[in-house]
């Protein structure tokens, strides 16, 4: 029988909304129930290695979310953030999940580990649920402003990540605010035309869509929704927290038989709403898997994101990126 190889899951505990111990917390627990080849290494303060039977690699210093991205890289290179990201460059990690501050997190994913060839920025890539199979949404926070030639690459690279799920020729949308060529901006029309061309290739690996309103995401008729990363963080942001009263109000309005009456339903309903349910986001481009949690993460936010880095580091994303990579100039 032949041995699967070890795969190595980076976790930085620190600099979060949540505190250090819970994120501790929740990934000891996790341990319990991955494949035995994973093994997770936590990434902290020296004085939380007795608190875990994990692997533990120490770091003395924190990158706090209010602290200035370019500062803290410079300043805090024994950081827990740049531990990992280090230590992912090195090989001594397969994948590195944190839920630190997410400019200091891209912007040192980019300095340590580079850019895959051709590819001109990172994009954060986050999983949302629809009435048919999940969408692959990008960028979701690491580039406020976008061009049409980094739209453009957002699209390979979300419809490769589609592919590495098992989603044959997916399916392309650009986020607009109407679905004719002519809306939205310049930048917006200009990615159009090149999508629509690209699509057509006799070597296309996905197919465009067209733009998409932003209310008829959810109908589940992309795979993946391309965006800059202001639009698509205030998206994903008011997606979750309009899933959030959705599920409250369910909660304070049906109590006692009606309850358990529905209670399959509303399972049903929590597991496809609950963000909790769906990883972090997928920081695609660099050459390494970095999967960027919430920052007010909850153990099982931040367990679905531990879980997201070990798929994606088993299906070998990052080879499949290189290999579908349309590679032209901007």
């Amino acid at each position: 029988m032949l041995r699967r190889p070890e795969i190595r899951i980076g976790i930085d505990i620190m600099g979060s909304d949540s505190s250090p111990e819970l994120l501790l917390q929740a990934a000891d627990e996790l341990a319990g129930s991955i494949p035995p080849n994973v093994k997770l290494v936590a990434i902290g303060h020296p004085r939380l290695q007795a608190s875990t039977s994990l692997r533990y690699k120490t770091a003395s210093e924190t990158i706090e979310m209010d602290d200035p991205p370019l500062t803290a890289i410079r300043r805090k290179k024994d950081s827990s953030l740049c531990v990992g990201l280090k230590m992912l460059r090195e090989k001594e990690l397969d994948a590195l999940v944190s839920a630190g501050n997410t400019g200091a997190l891209v912007s040192y994913a980019k300095m340590s580990l580079s850019m895959l060839p051709g590819l001109m920025r990172p994009a954060l890539l986050a999983l949302l649920p629809t009435k048919k199979s999940p969408v692959a949404v990008l960028d979701v926070g690491a580039n406020l402003q976008c061009k049409a030639a980094h739209l453009i690459q957002f699209a390979q690279i979300g419809a490769a990540y589609q592919l590495a799920r098992g989603q044959a020729l997916p399916s392309v949308g650009l986020l607009n605010i109407g679905s004719e060529a002519l809306k939205g901006t310049s930048e917006l029309r200009m990615a159009y035309h090149e999508l629509s061309e690209l699509s057509k290739e006799p070597n296309a690996y996905f197919r465009f869509a067209g733009n998409i309103e932003g209310k008829n995401v959810f109908d589940g008729n992309v795979d993946v929704l391309v965006t800059d990363g202001f639009s698509g963080n205030i998206f994903l942001k008011t997606a979750e927290g309009l899933a959030n009263l959705i599920l409250d109000r369910i909660n304070e309005n049906f109590s006692g038989d009606e309850a358990l009456h529905m209670r399959k339903h509303l399972q049903d309903l929590q597991r496809h709403l609950h963000y909790a349910e769906y990883p972090g986001a997928l920081l695609c481009g660099v050459k390494g898997v970095v999967i960027k949690c919430h920052g007010y993460s909850s153990p099982e936010a931040f367990s679905s994101g531990i879980r997201e880095a070990i798929r994606v580091a088993s299906e070998g994303f990052i080879q499949i990126l290189q290999d579908k990579l349309v590679k032209r100039k901007p």
